[in-house]
């Protein structure tokens, strides 16, 4: 009997253990299933924290490259739908003013918590380019007329200067000119240049305008005076239209070099021979020196200049001791020589 009690008891014991092990344990899942929910909970609270953090704010002034306005370069914070066109760009160069009503319409149209504060609400978005210039447009041309078989020596004058030509900065800017046509007479040309060069969708525009050949003539570099005598260091070289080149222009610089200014010459005016006149080298009223060569004698004497004369004139001279007039050539400054004829006029 005592055997029997003692085992009842050692049953209850282990029942008992058995029965803390099994709380403990349900314990530590109810714990741990517990935990999960609160972090759970915590992570969505976190997430909805984040998203409530994400305010969607308009972008007020804007510049794009593609030919297409995205919602992400007007909204912030929109997520996936940033990639979304919305509209088309403006032509490159050229910018676009969106309403109030537009925006919100856009806004509501993708979801977004937005809405304007006043009807005055507007964005200005603006193509991104660059400009070509007139000097570009002028390179295309010349290319043009080489290819036509006109040299270096031409002059471009276009009728429509400001073109005001723009090109998207992710396109090429590369341009050509096509369908050139040049009337021989007048020079006048008409041409299509096209921009960017290789794109399908290029921009057009008419070119006109005249094409003038150019001639090289010599000028002088600085002004000259009366009597003053033009040196080779004196001359300079430009380019003219060649139907603007009067009649009797010199075009070659030795006929100019070693002459004489016949009146006031301003620089890189275009000479003729009416500008110019042999140097005098010999004036009115100089000394001079008069000599005769007669078989193989030589006889001088002075003699006061009655006119002046340059290289070769003829020209009177006063003989100091006879006092008689005689004719004799000019041969070099201030040096004269008379005729065989005349040497009586020594005596």
């Amino acid at each position: 009997m005592i055997k029997f009690k003692y085992m009842i008891s050692q049953i209850f014991n282990r029942l008992a253990v058995l029965l803390v092990i099994a709380g403990g344990f349900f314990y530590l899942i109810n714990s741990s299933s517990l935990n999960a929910k609160i972090q759970t909970a915590t992570n969505k609270s976190s997430e909805f924290s984040e998203k409530s953090i994400k305010v969607v704010n308009l972008i007020p002034y804007i510049t794009v490259e593609k030919n297409h306005i995205l919602l992400g370069e007007i909204f912030t914070n929109v997520g996936i739908k940033a990639s979304s066109r919305v509209a088309y760009s403006p032509k490159p160069g050229k910018s676009a003013r969106f309403d109030a009503k537009w925006l919100y319409k856009i806004a509501r149209a993708y979801n977004l918590k937005w809405r304007p504060l006043s009807l005055k609400t507007h964005i200005i978005v603006e193509r991104a380019s660059y400009e070509i210039y007139e000097d570009e447009v002028l390179d295309a041309l010349r290319k043009a007329f080489y290819d036509r078989g006109y040299q270096n020596n031409i002059e471009i004058d276009m009728n429509n200067r400001r073109l005001n030509i723009h090109v998207a900065t992710n396109k090429n800017s590369m341009i050509s000119v096509t369908g050139l046509t040049v009337k021989k007479k007048t020079g006048r040309f008409i041409a299509t240049l096209i921009v960017p060069g290789e794109s399908s969708n290029a921009q057009r525009f008419r070119l006109t305008g005249r094409v003038h050949r150019l001639v090289n003539i010599p000028t002088l570099n600085r002004n000259f005076k009366r009597n003053d005598v033009i040196k080779k260091d004196d001359i300079e070289w430009i380019k003219v239209r060649s139907h603007e080149l009067r009649n009797g222009v010199l075009q070659d610089e030795e006929e100019i070099i070693g002459m004489a200014a016949k009146r006031r010459i301003t620089s890189n005016t275009p000479l003729t021979r009416n500008y110019l006149q042999r140097p005098k080298l010999v004036n009115k009223g100089d000394l001079v020196t008069i000599s005769l060569n007669s078989l193989g004698l030589q006889l001088t004497t002075r003699g006061r200049a009655q006119d002046s004369g340059s290289k070769g004139d003829i020209i009177r001279i006063k003989n100091n001791k006879s006092k008689k007039i005689i004719e004799a050539k000019v041969i070099g400054e201030d040096m004269v020589i008379v005729n065989l004829f005349n040497r009586i006029a020594f005596k």
